[in-house]
């Protein structure tokens, strides 16, 4: 599930990979990513996103981490150390428009351009 996430972040040309870690899931795909918009724009995060399910493309990752964020107004669900960092948890599951999508939609194409760039806007 994680390696099909890393592979197809990786087909968007997003440096990915798989971690084993203590957040939620307690492993995630990691990838430097920049925010294209809002608060954090021009500024590359380290993100990770991690399952509550483990059925990929049917239920998309749940979690989305976000390394060294020194504040949001979001409300975190956890938060967690990883390579000597702090990482904070958001709970954000996409299931508003993921549920409705024909399973070929299902991927991280659609995920991080109709999810997880709205979900950095809102940092």
């Amino acid at each position: 599930m994680l390696g099909t996430v890393d592979r197809e972040l990786r087909e968007l040309g997003i440096g990915s990979r798989v971690v084993r870690w203590n957040g939620a899931g307690g492993e995630a795909v990691v990838f430097p990513f920049v925010v294209l918009s809002g608060r954090f724009r021009g500024t590359t995060l380290d993100i990770g996103l991690s399952f509550q399910e483990a059925a990929y493309p049917e239920y998309p990752p749940h979690f989305i981490h976000v390394r060294n964020l020194d504040a949001t107004n979001k409300t975190r669900h956890s938060e967690h150390e990883f390579e000597g960092a702090l990482w904070w948890t958001f709970s954000a599951p996409p299931s508003n428009f993921w549920d409705a999508l024909e399973p070929s939609q299902k991927n991280m194409r659609t995920y991080v351009r109709g999810h997880l760039l709205r979900f950095l806007d809102e940092l």
